[in-house]
């Protein structure tokens, strides 16, 4: 049975609601009750509570204030706001600290009922969703087959693990501590895909790679199975023995010979350095899939071993591969000096090992991206790259084309920010201009947004940026020190200084005015009379 508690600092509201309403048979036991926010936290801190039922407005602490304590003690709690008519401006903070249902007075019971209902059958599915977590956590702990192919699939193909989820993984497949050191065995079918194979076969095919791997592995101590990919099993060695290392060879022409012969397919394995480490797994595997690529342009069937050639070969390409695209990246994140600092280095590098034609076409291609992100139709950095671009052509070293792509940088990210930071700042002086028009008005994030032609998450960044507060902090302190100008006037009367601000209701008006002020408006009108 669930428990509910009803708050309300009216005695005849609360044995309403215990009276007409059959408890029993929406799956409660009597409802606990309290008159105040204040009795209600000695309950919620004492007693498991499932639903709180309260009033919006009470003496001291106010319905929402109570909620958000409430949700804070017990997360699942389920809350329902009751609320007069000219309070519904409340609904807009109890939606935020997560309340589940909100209504008004005069309270409609089978409204109430269809709530309790759907509070009832939320909490069974929380406890259900429990159970099923509680159930999994076990049911892991006793399928290592099952965590064996999810931990090596995370280790190899996911981004790089930190060192304690290594170790936490390492503890729950029960895996030695690392003496030996480990070593990586990628097995790959070299025509899984071809046109003549059709669904079954691949899936025979499959099947086939995966068991004759398992089987040529299986008495060699700690080995880790999985297929990574429906036509590639990674196999890694866990503190491989001199006596397993010798017999390696031979497992693995098993496996070639195996699928040839019964199967007609041939079979590429790279065999990776070895490691001392857990976390150079996953350099070892990568290692290994790009030297097998590289053997596979000379012919199928192979079995190649990375050694330190294959190892400098695999890195040349890695920063081929991503030099320009983190350089640009870099570009995007708009900080001139790390991105000097990058490009720097990356021709010390580049100088070091690659021919001038190369890192010539390197800075024409950087300085082209570094445009066309930076540019921005602004005048002065078109001219600034032409100039660049014609001083890279006429370059005769290294050093000069540093030179020139770490000047450019300098210069063009400068001309870039200045206009970027002034045209940022006029449209936020016409923003701020429409918020003062329209304080009356409530507009939404959206509608100031698509007024602007901008999106809205990019508004919220570029109006925070430069005023440093979030655009909703921004129209409450401007409602705020509208109202206290307006509050100084003592002809114009409190609920005239709200409507003028933007509330649709004093209560709400003076509730949010004491939240940040610590004095209701008259209190403050009268302090300035005083």
């Amino acid at each position: 049975m669930l428990q509910a508690l009803i708050v309300d600092d009216e005695p005849t509201h609360v044995q309403g609601l215990i009276r007409h309403i059959p408890w029993v048979k929406f799956g409660y036991t009597e409802p606990l009750t309290a008159q105040s926010g204040e009795k209600a936290m000695t309950l919620l801190h004492s007693r498991n509570i499932d639903v709180l039922i309260t009033d919006v407005s009470m003496p001291g602490m106010n319905g929402i204030e109570l909620s958000t304590a409430a949700k804070a003690i017990h997360p699942d709690i389920q809350i329902l706001i009751i609320s007069g008519y000219n309070e519904f401006e409340f609904a807009q903070e109890a939606i935020e600290i997560g309340v589940q249902g909100y209504v008004l007075k005069p309270l409609n019971l089978g409204e109430i009922k269809r709530k309790l209902s759907s509070f009832r059958q939320t909490l069974e599915n929380i406890k259900q969703i429990n159970e099923k977590t509680s159930n999994f956590q076990t049911m892991i702990s006793d399928s290592l087959e099952v965590l064996k192919d999810s931990y090596i699939y995370e280790l190899l193909e996911n981004e790089p693990m930190e060192e304690g989820m290594l170790n936490s993984w390492c503890r729950l497949l029960h895996l030695p501590d690392l003496t030996e050191g480990i070593r990586i065995l990628v097995v790959s079918l070299d025509n899984y895909a071809v046109p003549g194979n059709d669904a079954n076969r691949r899936l025979m095919l499959s099947s086939a790679l995966l068991q004759s791997v398992s089987v040529s592995f299986q008495d060699m101590g700690n080995v880790l199975v999985s297929k990574l990919k429906p036509d590639e099993v990674a196999v890694i060695l866990v503190n491989p023995t001199a006596d397993g290392k010798s017999q390696m060879d031979k497992r693995m022409r098993f496996i070639q010979d195996y699928m040839r012969d019964t199967h007609r397919e041939s079979v590429t394995i790279g065999v990776s350095r070895e490691g001392s480490e857990w976390k150079e797994i996953q350099r070892l595997f990568r290692e290994a899939r790009h030297t097998m690529a590289e053997a596979r342009l000379s012919g199928s069937g192979q079995l190649v071993y990375v050694g330190s050639d294959e190892q400098k070969a695999y890195e040349d390409f890695q920063q081929q591969e991503t030099l320009l695209p983190s350089l640009l990246a870099l570009a995007e994140s708009d900080e001139a000096d790390r991105l000097a600092e990058a490009v720097g280095q990356a021709f010390d590098e580049l100088n070091a090992k690659a021919p001038f034609a190369y890192i010539q076409a390197f800075s024409i291609g950087l300085l082209g991206d570094l445009s066309r992100k930076s540019c921005q139709d602004i005048e002065a950095i078109a001219y600034l790259s032409k100039r660049a671009w014609h001083r890279l052509l006429e370059c005769k070293t290294v050093g000069c084309l540093k030179d020139i792509v770490l000047e450019y940088i300098d210069s063009a990210f400068l001309l870039a920010r200045k206009e970027r930071t002034l045209r940022q700042h006029h449209l936020i002086n016409r923003i701020v201009a429409f918020l003062e028009d329209q304080l009356s008005n409530n507009v939404t994030v959206k509608q100031l947004a698509d007024k602007f032609h901008l999106s809205a998450g990019h508004l919220s960044v570029l109006f925070k940026k430069e005023t440093g507060q979030t655009i909703s902090d921004f129209v409450k302190d401007l409602r705020m020190k509208k109202a206290k100008e307006l509050l100084r006037d003592p002809s114009i009367k409190i609920y005239e200084v709200a409507e003028r601000v933007g509330f649709q209701t004093p209560d709400y008006f003076t509730y949010q005015f004491k939240k940040n002020e610590g004095c209701t408006p008259q209190v403050y009108r009268d302090r300035y009379y005083r």
